[in-house]
């Protein structure tokens, strides 16, 4: 991504009871991650609105003020100043469960053992830190294969690409698919990719039906399916990944909300596992052999 693309930003300044809660919304609202500073005892949370237009950018503003949030004036940042935020808000090296290791892309690799993956969240969902992304990380790295699988992993919604990155190194599959609608995600997810040297292995797609023909039109199966995207997201197109999902394959989907978990477990064909966050759910699927 080169350094001198400058961003704007949208602004909101909340105590830190309602930083979570107005930060999903946001989330929700602008289809953009949110990143949280905290500043002399509160939360400031910043987004990116480039997409949105005047009146959808007001739209917002009366929403994150009827939320309790104080809009503050809107800002322009340049690729390394996001950067930076990411940095305050904590976004440094992690393992999960123990064995898979994170890296942002600015921190030096330690001498460790285990898989490592490296990211660069820039305006992409996906460092782990948001609940569903670690469940989904954590769900990876307990079923990873003993021997790796030939087949290939579809990572929908991808965001940063972190989710599929982990996957390939895991030993899920030797080739990802990925497809995100956001334009800024695929770029972050094709930037991520060729960060950990898996470009060769991989391919984005910036559009959900021409990855759904290609794939029907070559019968193609997946032993993995990702899917860390919303509820609304996730009734309309499980079964499709369902069909799509091979023979003792598993079905990793999340952003589940506790309002919609109910109705979506009853969408879900058996057997079905729940793994409930503090906001929002995680459910695997697992296809049977015959």
């Amino acid at each position: 991504m080169s350094s001198s693309r400058r961003y704007r930003l949208f602004k909101v300044e909340c105590s830190s009871g309602l930083a979570e809660g107005l930060s999903d919304w946001l989330a929700q609202a602008t289809g953009q991650p949110v990143v949280e500073e905290v500043r002399r005892g509160r939360s400031v949370l910043s987004v990116s609105v480039d997409r949105m237009d005047e009146l959808s950018r007001l739209l917002l503003s009366e929403g994150a003020h009827s939320l309790g949030g104080e809009v503050l004036p809107e800002e322009v940042l340049a690729d390394g100043d996001w950067e930076n935020l990411w940095k305050n808000q904590g976004f440094q090296s992690f393992k999960v469960n123990g064995w898979l290791s994170v890296l942002p892309e600015w921190e030096t690799p330690p001498t460790a053992s285990g898989p490592t993956i490296r990211i660069h969240p820039h305006l992409a969902f996906g460092t782990g830190l948001h609940e569903t992304t670690g469940r989904c990380l954590s769900l990876l790295v307990d079923h990873a294969p003993f021997v790796p699988r030939s087949g290939a992993i579809l990572d929908f919604g991808s965001g940063t690409g972190i989710l599929g990155i982990a996957a390939l190194v895991l030993g899920y599959g030797t080739r990802l698919l990925a497809v995100d609608d956001d334009p800024l995600a695929v770029e972050s997810t094709e930037a991520n990719l060729a960060l950990n040297g898996l470009s060769g292995m991989a391919h984005v797609y910036d559009r959900f039906d021409p990855l759904f023909q290609e794939i029907s039109a070559q019968k193609t199966l997946f032993p993995t399916i990702l899917a860390n995207v919303t509820g609304n997201v996730i009734r309309h197109f499980l079964p499709e990944w369902y069909g799509l999902l091979a023979p003792g394959g598993i079905l990793i989907l999340s952003g589940v909300s506790t309002r919609e978990l109910d109705r979506i477990v009853s969408l879900c064909p058996p057997p079905v596992s729940v793994f409930r966050g503090r906001r929002f759910h995680t459910l695997l699927l697992r296809r049977g052999l015959s």
